[in-house]
C-alpha cells in the first residue's frame, strides 16, 4: 500500500524529532564528560563547537543518504542498498534487539528516578519501595508513549514530540536567562576573562580526543529521521530532511554551547566536574533552594521528547528489517489507515519492559558501543562506493562532495579506536557479537529453502497480529501501486522502483 500523505510530517514535526533526540537529561544533570579532560572553561567551550562542526559534517552524508535512498530503516537501508546484506542483518539484529532495548529501559527507568527525587521529600520509601515506584513510572511513560504512536504520527506523536521541543528549549531558556541575568547585572563574568577563560587548559592531544569524544555523543540524534524518512512529507521531501536535519542540529548546538556559557557564569569548572546535578546546584546558587526542587520534575519530564523520538526510530528500523524478510514479518504490519507500524512499536516497548530486569544494562550497552560505530562507518563506506561507482539513486537526491563521507569515515575510525584503547575486552564482545550475526545470516536468511519450523511460525505469528492489531503488510517501495497516490507520490514511487533494482 501507499502511505497516506497526510499521516507524515513537516518541517516542524522534522525539526521537533532532531532536537527532541539530541538534547537530553545529559545537559541539565552532568555536562561534565568534556570538561573532565579539557580543564579550563575556554577550551571546553571551543570542543563544543568543535564537536557541532564535526556532527554537522556526518549530517551532511546522511542527508545525502536519506535523499538518496529514500527508505526507512537509516544505516540498515543503505548498507542493503549496496548488497552488504549479511552486514546489514547483523547490525540489525543486535541494534533493534538488543541496543534499542537497552537504550529505551534506561530512559523510561531514568524518568522514573528522577519521579521518585521530586516526589521523595513527601515520602517515605524504603529502597524495595522505591525500585518498585521507579519502574511503574516508567512503564507508565512508555505504554503512554506506546499507545501514542499506535496513531497517525502527524495528528499525535509528532504533537506531543513539537510540545516537548518547546518544553526543552523553554527550560534551557531559564538557565541561559538566568545566566545572562548574572552576567549583566551581577558582573558574574570571573570566568571568562583573559586570566581565567584558559586557566588549566589541558592540550593534551590525548584528552582532546577523548573529549571530542564525549562531546560526540551529546549530538548524537541528528540521524533520527533517516530511521523514518517514509514518514515525511513527499511534496517538500528534498528540501524538508536537509532543513530539519541542519536546523535542529544548529538549534542544539546554540543551546549546548549558551547553557554552558551559563553555568560557568556562577560555576567554576570544578563546581561543575564535581557534581552530579549541575542544574540543581546552579540554581542553589542563582535563585534558592526552593526553585531547585523542580528540577528533577523538569528534567524527568525533558525526558519524554527523547523516549518518544526513541519509539519512533526503533520501530521503523524493525519495520524496514521485516520488510527485507531479516525479522519476522508481523513487524512488517502497518495499520490501513494511519500507516503505524503498531507490532514493531508494541515489540520494542515489551523488549525495553523485559531489559529493565536485567540487573546491568548499561553494561550491554557498552558492548555495543562499538557496534553503533561500525554501523555508521558502513553506512559511509557505502555512500563512498555510491558516488565512485556512479550506483543510481534517487533524482532528487541532494548530494554534496566527495570530501565530506571521507572526512566523516575518518572521524568515526578515530571514534572506534578510542573504546578499544579504553577497554579491548567490552569492544571484543561487541566485534565478536557482530561475527555471529554475520555468520547467522548464512544460516538464518542465505539459504534458498528456509526451515519449515520457522516458516510456519513467521504466517502464523502474522495473521495473528494482523487480527489484533487490525493491520496489513507494509510493501517494499519496489512493491507499492496505488491508484489513489498524487502525482508527487507516483514519481517518489518511480524513483523509489529505479533505485531498488539491483546493480
Amino acid at each position: 500500500m501507499s502511505r497516506k500523505e497526510e499521516n507524515r510530517i513537516g518541517l516542524l514535526g522534522a525539526t521537533s524529532y532532531i532536537v527532541g533526540s539530541i538534547i537530553g537529561s545529559g545537559i541539565f544533570v552532568s555536562p561534565k564528560g568534556i570538561l573532565e579532560h579539557t580543564k579550563s572553561v575556554g577550551l571546553s567551550l571551543i570542543v563544543w563547537v568543535l564537536c557541532a562542526a564535526i556532527n554537522a559534517i556526518s549530517a551532511l552524508n546522511y542527508i545525502e543518504l536519506g535523499t538518496s535512498i529514500p527508505q526507512s530503516g537509516s544505516e540498515f537501508a543503505y548498507i542493503s542498498y549496496v548488497g552488504w546484506e549479511p552486514i546489514a542483518f547483523s547490525f540489525l539484529w543486535l541494534c533493534a534487539i538488543i541496543q534499542s532495548s537497552c537504550s529505551g529501559s534506561v530512559l523510561f527507568l531514568t524518568f522514573g528516578q528522577y519521579m521518585i527525587q521530586a516526589v521523595e521529600p513527601l515520602t517515605c520509601l524504603s529502597d524495595f519501595d522505591k525500585n518498585i515506584a521507579i519502574k511503574l513510572f516508567g512503564f507508565g511513560l512508555i505504554l503512554f508513549l506506546t499507545v501514542i504512536n499506535m496513531y497517525s504520527l502527524n495528528k499525535l506523536a509528532a504533537k506531543v514530540q513539537i510540545l516537548s521541543m518547546i518544553s526543552k528549549i523553554s527550560a534551557v531558556g531559564m538557565i541561559i536567562g538566568i545566566g545572562a541575568y548574572f552576567m549583566i547585572f551581577e558582573g558574574a563574568t570571573k570566568n571568562f576573562n583573559k586570566h581565567q577563560i584558559f586557566k588549566g587548559s589541558n592540550f593534551s592531544i590525548s584528552q582532546i580526543v577523548l573529549s571530542i569524544y564525549q562531546g560526540n555523543w551529546a549530538y548524537g540524534g541528528y540521524t533520527t529521521l533517516n530511521y523514518g524518512t517514509e514518514e515525511i512529507e513527499i511534496t517538500n521531501f528534498s528540501r524538508t530532511l536537509p532543513r530539519a536535519v541542519l536546523g535542529g542540529l544548529f538549534i542544539s548546538s546554540v543551546i549546548y554551547v549558551m547553557a554552558n556559557i551559563a553555568y560557568f557564569s556562577v560555576l567554576s569548572p570544578e563546581d561543575i566536574i564535581q557534581s552530579d546535578a549541575v542544574a540543581t546546584l546552579f540554581l542553589q546558587r542563582t535563585v534558592g533552594n526552593n526553585f531547585a526542587y523542580i528540577m528533577p520534575v523538569l528534567v524527568g519530564f525533558l525526558i519524554i521528547g527523547t523516549l518518544n523520538g526513541d519509539i519512533f526510530s526503533w520501530s521503523r528500523y524493525m519495520l524496514a528489517g521485516a520488510r527485507k524478510g531479516m525479522l519476522p514479518s508481523a513487524m512488517g504490519l502497518i495499520h490501513p489507515e494511519n500507516d503505524s507500524p503498531r507490532v514493531a512499536i508494541w515489540t520494542h516497548t515489551i523488549l525495553c519492559i523485559l531489559f529493565s530486569f536485567i540487573g546491568d544494562v548499561d553494561q550491554l550497552v557498552d558492548y555495543l558501543t562499538v557496534i553503533g560505530i561500525m554501523s555508521t562507518i558502513c553506512a559511509l563506506l557505502a555512500l563512498i562506493l555510491i558516488k565512485i561507482k556512479g550506483i543510481p539513486v534517487a533524482s532528487s537526491a541532494v548530494k554534496f562532495s566527495l570530501v565530506y563521507p571521507i572526512i566523516g569515515l575518518i572521524i568515526q575510525v578515530f571514534l572506534l579506536v578510542t573504546p578499544i584503547v579504553i577497554d579491548p575486552i567490552t569492544s571484543s564482545v561487541g566485534i565478536g557479537l557482530f561475527l555471529i550475526g554475520v555468520a547467522s545470516y548464512y544460516v538464518l536468511i542465505y539459504p534458498k529453502k528456509k526451515l519449515s519450523i520457522l516458516k510456519t511460525a513467521d504466517e502464523y505469528s502474522t495473521r495473528l497480529c494482523q487480527l489484533i492489531f487490525w493491520c496489513i503488510l507494509d510493501l517494499d517501495p519496489k512493491q507499492r501501486k496505488s491508484s489513489e497516490t498524487t502525482k508527487a507520490e507516483e514519481t517518489h514511487e518511480e524513483e523509489s522502483e529505479t533505485y531498488i533494482e539491483r546493480f
